[in-house]
């Protein structure tokens, strides 16, 4: 992926980053993908900085329940840094590094994953 535009490629050489399409119901968030026996993984990245705000997010209408469901999925492993869960009472909780990171992961949640009107 290079600016907005798909190639494709035969192949990628060793520590270069690339985006792969289809593997996102095999890996989480990041993982390191090989065919070399001697490989080894790459680390995750630390970050210096954790989940402090935490919003309560519910579909407008109910029957859109499963869609925000699988867009909270989506936004889980888009975001390293966000954190999504789901509490005892069934309230769905997105946790983010500041107000701001919470709005922009509200507004990626309600245009881009889940398609449909939020309660926040």
């Amino acid at each position: 992926m290079m600016a907005g535009k798909i190639l494709s490629v035969d192949s990628i050489p060793s520590g270069n980053t690339a985006g792969v399409i289809g593997v996102d119901s095999y890996i989480a968030k990041t993982g390191t993908l090989t065919d070399h026996a001697e490989a080894h993984t790459i680390r995750n990245m630390k970050y210096s900085v954790s989940p402090v705000v935490r919003v309560s997010v519910r579909p407008k209408n109910q029957s859109d329940l499963t869609k925000l469901v699988d867009g909270l999925k989506k936004l889980n492993s888009s975001d390293p840094l966000v954190v999504v869960s789901t509490e005892g009472n069934g309230e769905h909780i997105i946790a983010g590094c500041g107000e701001l990171h919470v709005e922009i992961c509200l507004k990626d949640l309600e245009e881009m994953y889940a398609k449909c009107p939020l309660i926040k």
